[in-house]
């Protein structure tokens, strides 16, 4: 198996615990993935994005590349500059089972070793080489056709309205509001004309 990757924002991990959820299943597993510049993106500094309990990743890996869409303006820079963190290199591991029909994503329910940690000081900084080296495609907010911004306008409007505007979750709501204020807006007009039901 090549070289597998967790990237974080903790520092001086050893071993890679089972914390994450499975895709469709209640198992506790961790991931790891062969992209670099997709470990990367989950180095998400929950104190910098005022979202700490999850994560907002908009990223997938296809034909080796990985891709980021932004859902709304400056959406990768606003996360990711500045920030800084940590790329952990997993030890080989028999219990590491690729995920089915996602490329490049791995996981495992045991506990991994780290062979190795990079310091990565500025998350920004280094996804903006990898996308010069055509390892890293980012389909920027501001550069898609206004169909498609209204296309992801609306997917996260209904996002939020299924999630019934954060309700009891704060933290998300204002997240969504700081970020994504006119799908905020434009899930609130749809409550009013009954999109919710």
């Amino acid at each position: 198996m090549s070289d597998l990757f967790h990237g974080s924002d903790i520092g001086g991990i050893t071993v890679l615990e089972p914390f994450s959820t499975l895709y469709g299943t209640d198992k506790k597993v961790v991931y790891l993935t062969g992209s670099i510049p997709y470990a990367m993106v989950y180095i998400w500094d929950g104190n910098h994005n005022n979202l700490r309990k999850e994560k907002h990743v908009t990223a997938w890996v296809k034909n080796v590349s990985a891709y980021y869409e932004e859902q709304f303006p400056d959406q990768l820079e606003t996360f990711y500059k500045g920030v800084s963190g940590y790329l952990y290199r997993a030890c080989d591991a028999s219990g590491i089972k690729a995920c089915a029909e996602r490329e490049s994503i791995f996981y495992s329910t045991d506990r991994i070793t780290v062979e190795k940690a990079l310091m990565v000081p500025d998350v920004y900084e280094e996804l903006l080489r990898y996308e010069e080296s055509g390892k890293f495609r980012v389909r920027r907010f501001n550069e898609q056709s206004i169909q498609r911004q209204m296309e992801l306008t609306e997917l996260i409007a209904n996002a939020i309205l299924r999630d019934n505007f954060c309700y009891g979750n704060e933290e998300k709501a204002k997240f969504y509001k700081m970020y994504f204020e006119n799908s905020w807006e434009l899930a609130k007009k749809l409550k009013g004309k009954g999109y919710d039901k």
